[in-house]
């Protein structure tokens, strides 16, 4: 019973909260109401056209270049971190949306995906472990980071942590194949079949279970709190809305 709540159950509960989560908060931040911070003035540099404006975010997604004029270590880290989970999500999660014969059929024999999974997966995991330890060094070693860091900061970076450490352990050492186990109870639980769905864990390595349940929280946390980020990038005001009219910009030029 215990089994059908954390992976059939709550599972489904992760992912609506997560979904219905993120849309509220991007409701919010399309029709904002009584903006007075800076953020709702645009200025000058920010008065670009739309494709402009999704070139910038691009950018910044890919490249965090705006990062190392404050503060080198966050963008060091935050680099590595990203880039890390970014190729380990695209070239190893995706696979597990596929069965076997599906993957076949696109040139990925299983064999092949199990050795994709394993090499590429530790590598990918290691260059997000490397930016988490510089992340973590920043928030400890210096002090005005540390003066500002809050339980959000504190909880967020510690689950993202123990999701890469247990993914690279499962990964590195204990190399399930998850083709016969993650991939059926994946694609059964989005149709729904939640008993048939939680039965392909049942002898599953505790590692594996304890790495889905980590994302779990993870998904429920995310339209929570500052993990809400990868998000908020699309709608930072001073990017994607036309910049406002300030009273006196005619006058200094800034119209």
């Amino acid at each position: 019973m215990v089994e059908i709540f954390l992976y059939g159950i709550l599972a489904w509960i992760a992912l609506l909260i997560l979904v219905v989560g993120v849309l509220a908060r991007i409701v919010q931040w399309v029709k904002p109401s009584n903006l007075t911070s800076l953020a709702s003035v645009s200025v000058i540099s920010y008065n670009w056209s739309l494709s402009k404006r999704a070139g910038e975010v691009l950018k910044r997604i890919l490249t965090f270049y705006t990062l190392k004029y404050s503060d080198k270590a966050l963008f060091l880290g935050a680099f590595l971190f990203h880039w890390g989970i970014f190729l380990t999500l695209f070239l190893g999660h995706t696979a597990l949306f596929f069965t076997p014969e599906q993957l076949q059929a696109m040139g990925l024999p299983p064999e092949t995906r199990h050795q994709i999974a394993l090499y590429l997966g530790a590598i990918f995991g290691l260059l997000a472990l490397v930016g988490l330890v510089i992340l973590w060094w920043r928030r400890l070693a210096k002090r005005e980071v540390r003066m500002f860091s809050y339980l959000d900061d504190w909880f967020a970076l510690t689950l993202v942590t123990l999701i890469v450490i247990v993914g690279l352990i499962n990964t590195v050492v204990i190399q399930p194949h998850y083709d016969k186990t993650v991939t059926p109870w994946l694609l059964n639980l989005l149709r729904g079949n939640i008993m048939e769905a939680v039965s392909y864990l049942a002898e599953e390595h505790a590692m594996v279970k304890l790495h889905i349940l980590l994302a779990e929280i993870l998904m429920i946390y995310v339209p929570l709190g500052k993990l809400i980020h990868p998000f908020a990038t699309f709608f930072e005001p001073t990017i994607t809305m036309p910049p406002y009219k300030v009273k006196g910009s005619e006058e200094a030029g800034l119209s």
